[in-house]
């Protein structure tokens, strides 16, 4: 993955067949200048292109990599203007520890693109923190989010949250919000989602 990522607009394509997949990549690629940002298959078979750059080039690439790829795009998003925190969350797989607040809130998904919606939505709508985010890896294909801040915050961003996965792919897809949280829910939070962490030498 790049640590730095070009452009305001990012997008995500969930494809069900890998030779597809690198037909889109290949396609995308050539369609216009874009960054790709990750693209390979996941634990749950699927083929995914995360891809980053100016809004018009972003968009032509992705329209094209959705009609080579076809009935195999299980979910996709284009996010023209990407909320910024998210870019450098994936990128860069960072587990950000938020501002002051007691509140948890949780979002997971089916897909990463339903994902990338819902948080791009909780996050320009809501003061609250993006601490952790996770695509498909050591989730059998499904994604999640940490949120923090403020009790009502974190309800406003879920509810935003909620409304985005509506509008995508809303298998497998639910939210959580807990406020006040033990000090035990802190530290697992602080230390990331992953119950076995591999080790980098």
């Amino acid at each position: 993955m790049t640590s730095s990522p070009a452009g305001p607009a990012l997008a995500l394509l969930d494809i069900r067949d890998v030779p597809l997949g690198l037909r889109a990549l290949d396609a995308l690629s050539k369609e216009a200048p874009v960054q790709v940002i990750a693209a390979g298959t996941v634990q749950s078979g699927a083929y995914l292109i995360l891809f980053a750059g100016e809004v018009e080039p972003v968009e032509r690439s992705y329209l094209r990599a959705v009609e080579i790829a076809n009935g195999a795009v299980a979910d996709r998003v284009l996010l023209p203007h990407a909320e910024e925190r998210i870019l450098p969350a994936i990128a860069n797989q960072i587990i950000r520890w938020p501002s002051p607040g007691d509140t948890a809130g949780i979002v997971q998904t089916g897909t990463p693109p339903t994902l990338l919606r819902a948080v791009d939505a909780a996050l320009k709508g809501a003061e609250v923190d993006l601490v952790e985010l996770r695509i498909a890896e050591g989730l059998g294909g499904k994604a999640i989010a940490t949120l923090w801040g403020e009790t009502h915050d974190v309800e406003a961003a879920l509810s935003l949250a909620n409304t985005a996965i509506a509008r995508g792919v809303d298998d497998a897809c639910s939210t959580t919000i807990i406020p006040n949280a033990d000090e035990e829910l802190v530290r697992a939070i602080r230390t990331g989602t992953r119950f076995f962490r591999e080790w980098r030498g």
